[in-house]
């Protein structure tokens, strides 16, 4: 469970955003940049969501502060479908992706694992386990998980993960996926519960690696 921060000046957007994002994350929801970027070092979100929308230009303000403040939060902008023309704009002040609004909750649950799986690869960080990890049974839910794989490289590849950490100590145990065509192309193998629930048991097509394989076998 991801902490999601929303910036959106639009109340019945705010709810929207808010309600999809909940459904797996935490949230808090902020109407302008400048409450927004006051509430980034107390919350610490782990995604931000920002409106885009060609008559306001809030967005690009929020990448540019970010930028200046080396702040590297992943961000989703969200918007219009006319707004998608600012994108390209966008994603050289460093945003992540943008995603035209209103969309449904599996896209936007794709969307927000991939900002996640973007910036635990850049980092190197593990995401936190997840709250339906520590509560489930993990063996159950591995199970679940490969019964509803649709990725054909995930298929049977969940597995429980349990770290050494040190002399004698091992990790909490986990859902993971080492999976064999992210390392084809290059991208980080392991993934997690939360990506492997949206993206891999979902619609891989969200997944880099997937999209440069099809892309690969189509040519």
């Amino acid at each position: 469970m991801a902490k999601l921060l929303i910036i959106h000046s639009s109340r019945s957007a705010r709810k929207f955003l808010s309600s999809r994002a909940g459904v797996h994350h935490t949230v808090k929801v902020m109407e302008d940049v400048l409450s927004g970027m006051k509430a980034i070092p107390p919350f610490r979100p782990d995604v931000l969501i920002m409106e885009m929308d060609p008559r306001n230009m809030q967005a690009m303000d929020l990448l540019r502060r970010l930028k200046e403040k080396r702040i590297k939060t992943p961000v989703i902008l969200v918007g219009p479908a006319g707004a998608g023309v600012l994108a390209p704009m966008a994603k050289k002040l460093g945003a992540n992706e943008f995603v035209e609004y209103p969309m449904e909750q599996d896209t936007f649950d794709q969307v927000i694992a991939n900002a996640l799986q973007t910036d635990q690869e850049e980092t190197g960080d593990l995401p936190a386990i997840t709250e339906e990890e520590r509560n489930a049974n993990l063996s159950e839910l591995e199970k679940s998980l490969n019964r509803h794989m649709v990725c054909v490289a995930g298929k049977n590849q969940v597995y429980i993960q349990s770290l050494i950490i040190s002399a004698g100590r091992t990790s909490k145990p986990r859902i993971a996926l080492k999976c064999p065509l992210r390392k084809q192309f290059g991208y980080r193998p392991d993934v997690y519960y939360e990506y492997i629930r949206d993206v891999c048991c979902s619609d891989p097509s969200g997944c880099a690696a997937y999209q440069e394989f099809a892309a690969r076998n189509t040519a």
